[in-house]
Formats: structure tokens, sequence, C-alpha cells
């Protein structure tokens, strides 16, 4: 057994972009990297340690994790704080990892509002930014152009410089071909249809870049820092203006062969017949429990119970709409079944096709707490097919900070170059 296959390394992040190195066989060099990564991610995660603390957690030998430290620290990556408290003998010597060496951001591309976050290499949140999109902003080139410039602007708030940031990962409300950067088609933007997004982003600002899907950053937040920490096989739905889902097996996300694994928004809603699938166009399901479609069937009860002249209640948005329903509205709490009768219909089929052992639910309108109640009471009639229904612990952050992991795996080979 060589010293890589020896160590004992932690969970640092559950997707990596690009691949790790391809294994074959092992030369001194490439052990050598191995083996300073892998005493870089324990550093990161014990954070100080001395290099006793490396050997101890490693398994690797004193001289191999002195190597590796001295490497490590003439590329910048580690700190030495000096001695630490004696246990007796002679004072360990600390190392710190060197987190502000370089930074990443992550950017969240939405219909109406596009918001960044800069992180350093530990993945702590150093700043955010946003700035709603126009009409005109909301072509893929004038997105680049304001994220350019959000970048900017969180670089100067943490008086650092635009060269230090080390990676960008962006998400995109629609079907992304992560491998090439395309964002297939977006449709609740303008003119999103086979965008070389990555290329541009990349062409920019002039930092590696990375696109997915927004839904899928989300799936990756929680999977890292959410209420997915830990679960290995998960389903995290999102219910805003658009309906999606992100899908973790076996602690990996899930893409599809076409890269539409997720997209449940076009999945059939129940007494509707199915129509052909349009790229370009919401599906059922969306049109369904999506925000409008929610707030669309408030409306239609309101007219039946004659209180549809009453202003207040026609402007309900649906988050709104379900907090009435929690103070005891009747007609409100019919939209709330209305809404998760059908998406429990829908997790019930994916549960049957992954099975799943959590959904989480997300999204303006799916982490509402009384649609999570009224879901899981529908699922527990079942006596299989019945997933664990969580609501979405980091809430509309939970994409930034899926766009932090990434870049941050993306980043740590890069590191090490």
């Amino acid at each position: 057994m060589n010293t890589v296959e020896k160590m004992r390394l932690p969970h640092l992040s559950t997707v990596q972009y690009p691949p790790e190195m391809e294994t074959g066989p092992s030369r001194p060099a490439h052990l050598r990297q191995v083996n300073a990564r892998g005493l870089l991610r324990l550093l990161r995660e014990h954070n100080p340690c001395s290099k006793a603390d490396l050997v101890r957690l490693s398994g690797l030998s004193a001289p191999t994790v002195s190597s590796a430290v001295a490497h490590l620290e003439s590329l910048g990556l580690i700190e030495n704080l000096g001695e630490g408290e004696s246990s007796g003998g002679r004072p360990p010597g600390l190392l710190r990892f060197h987190a502000e060496h370089g930074y990443v951001a992550g950017a969240d591309i939405g219909g109406t509002r596009l918001r960044m976050i800069l992180a350093d290499l530990n993945g702590k949140v150093l700043t955010q930014w946003s700035t709603l999109l126009t009409e005109k902003q909301r072509t893929p080139k004038a997105v680049c152009s304001l994220m350019h410039e959000g970048l900017k602007v969180m670089c100067q708030e943490e008086s650092t410089s635009l060269k230090k940031v080390l990676h960008l990962t962006a998400g995109a409300p629609g079907i992304t071909n992560v491998d090439s950067g395309i964002v297939l088609s977006a449709p609740n933007l303008k003119d999103w249809d086979d965008v070389p997004l990555r290329t541009m982003i990349e062409k920019e600002m002039g930092i590696p870049a990375l696109v997915e899907n927004d839904t899928n950053l989300a799936a990756v937040g929680e999977h890292w820092r959410g209420s997915a920490t830990g679960v290995e096989d998960f389903i995290f739905v999102a219910l805003g203006t658009g309906v999606g889902a992100g899908i973790f097996l076996r602690g990996r996300l899930h893409h599809g062969a076409n890269w539409s694994a997720g997209e449940i928004g076009y999945t059939r809603a129940e007494g509707c017949s199915r129509h052909p699938l349009q790229v370009h166009s919401p599906g059922q399901l969306e049109r369904s429990i999506g925000g409008v479609g929610i707030e669309k069937e408030w409306m239609r009860l309101l007219g039946r119970s004659r209180r549809a002249n009453e202003s207040a209640l026609t402007k309900l948005r649906a988050s709104e709409i379900f907090d009435l329903a929690v103070d005891g509205d009747r007609a409100a709490a019919e939209v709330v079944h209305y809404a998760a009768q059908i998406l429990a219909n829908c997790i019930v089929d994916l549960a049957l096709a992954l099975d799943p052992e959590v959904v989480i639910l997300g999204g303006g309108v799916g982490a509402h707490a009384e649609l999570c109640r009224a879901t899981e009471k529908l699922l527990q009639q079942n006596e299989f097919a019945c997933p664990r229904v969580r609501s979405s612990s980091l809430g509309t952050q939970a994409q930034l900070h899926g766009a932090i992991s990434l870049s941050l795996s993306a980043t740590e080979n890069r590191l090490l170059a």
C-alpha cells in the first residue's frame, strides 16, 4: 500500500469540476501532488494544526508531511503561526491555511435580478452584491457586463485585487451543458438559446469559470452546508417562478445524458393530457404550481367565494397566500392543499424511480413551512415511496453557496499547479 492509499482525507466538496486527476501508474511527482492536496484538505478542516497533527490525521510519515508542507509554504498556501502550547515537551509549531491567498466568486442569474457572492478559500462569505435586471439588461452580453461590474464592486469592498479572484461559478435558470459551458435554453430570460456563457464570462473577466443550472447549484449548496449535509441520495425541489429539481445520487449531482435531469417543471400535471414538450415554453407542472399557477388558483377560489372584489387579496403572492393559510383562511388552506397534492404526486413519481432518502423543498414558494407540512402529511399515507421532506435551510442563498462550493473544487488543482 503506497502513501496515497493510506491517507485519510476529509470531505471537502461534493462535486468536482473539472474532474480529479486521472488515475494510473503512480509517479513521484504525481504522489507528491496528491499528498499535498490531501494535507491541504486536512489543514483546511483542522485549521490550525501542527505537523504532528497532520502525520496523525493522514497516516503519512513525518518526512513525507514535512516535504509536502514545505511545498505548500512555497506556494503561499500555508502560514507558520509559531509555537503553540506545550503539553510537556517541545512546543509544536502551528500551521494555518492561508485562506486569503485567493478568492472565489459565485453568481445567480435570475429572471429579474443578478446576485453575486465573494468568498475566501475556506468558503467564508466576505461580501455580496445584487442588482435588478431591466428588460435591456437580461441579454447574455448585458448580464456578463453586469457580472464584471459586480465582481469589481465586491473586490473594492474587500480591498483586494480582481486578479486574486481565482474562479467564478454562475447559475443559469435553464438547461445547461456543464461540459461545454453552454446554456441550451432559459425560457424566463431574453435571447438565451445556445448561449456560450462560460466562454463569454472568461472573455469578459479573464478568470476561469463554470456554468451550471441554478437549481442544481442550490442542491450542491444544501449538500455542502444545508439541509442535505451528510445525505448521499436526495432531491432538491425548487418552487418559485419556475419549478425544477436538483438530483443527488450516491453523493454526486446527476445531470442525465442530455443535461435535462431534474426538469420536472415539464412533467404532466394531474388532470392534464400530455402534450409535446417545448423547451422554450414552461411545462404543465410549472404552470400548475409555480408562483403564477398558485396565484391563479387563489383567484379562482376568491371568485367562487365572492371575495374577488377585495383588492388587497387579489394582489397576494403565493407565499403570502400560504401565510394566510397558517392564519386560518379556508380558501388559502385549499390553495395549500391544491399545491401539496400536485407536488406530492410528483415526489412519489420521483421516489419510485430514484428512491431518495430526503426531498428538500426550496425556492421562494417551495420552502414555505405550510407547504412542506401539507406535502409530507400526504406522502406519509404511503407504505413506501415516502421520503422525508425538509425545508431548505439556506433559502435564497442556496444557489450562491453551491456556486462557492464548485468554485472551491475547481480551484483546488490550480492552487497546486
